[in-house]
């Protein structure tokens, strides 16, 4: 479609002939191509028309409370619905946040390479002693920590 039909097709569809300049008409008649296709869509143009209803309807009274309640009923509670709700998706925030903190402590405190325990001197008795058995020495502060638990259990009273 050429440019002096595409500019004044609106008006020449809505019926305002009159508001069509001259040179909108000498084109139909000189364009074959612009005319069959401006007859198509007068010819579509009055079947929407048709279509059209003459008046704008209303529904009747009640019409949204019916639809509301419908809803409504064919709405079934889940499990999930319980997520969407404000009150308990803040809960739910601090209550992962809480978590992670909880976590994050346990964490940091238990942490490898705290204070360093000695490794008590395990001993393996056997009826025959044997010759590539070694036993190590105490250090001073082991030997004292054994003399006070030895003191410990000999003052043990119930």
């Amino acid at each position: 479609m050429h440019e002096p039909i595409k500019d004044n097709l609106e008006e020449y569809l809505n019926g305002c002939r009159e508001k069509v300049p001259q040179e909108f008409h000498a084109h139909l008649r000189a364009c074959e191509a612009c005319a069959s296709e401006l007859k198509l869509l007068e010819m579509h143009s009055g079947m929407l028309r048709a279509l059209q209803h003459g008046e704008e309807l209303e529904p009747r009274a009640g019409f949204y409370a019916r639809v509301m309640d419908r809803i409504d009923d064919q709405s079934h509670s889940s499990i999930w619905s319980v997520f969407l709700e404000p009150h308990f998706g803040r809960r739910l925030a601090v209550a992962s946040a809480a978590l992670i903190l909880l976590l994050a402590t346990y964490l940091v405190t238990t942490e490898p390479g705290g204070p360093d325990i000695a490794p008590a001197t395990a001993v393996v008795m056997t009826g025959t002693p044997s010759s590539d058995v070694t036993i190590a020495q105490d250090t001073p502060e082991q030997q004292q920590q054994r003399d006070a638990i030895l003191v410990d259990l000999a003052s043990y009273h119930e």
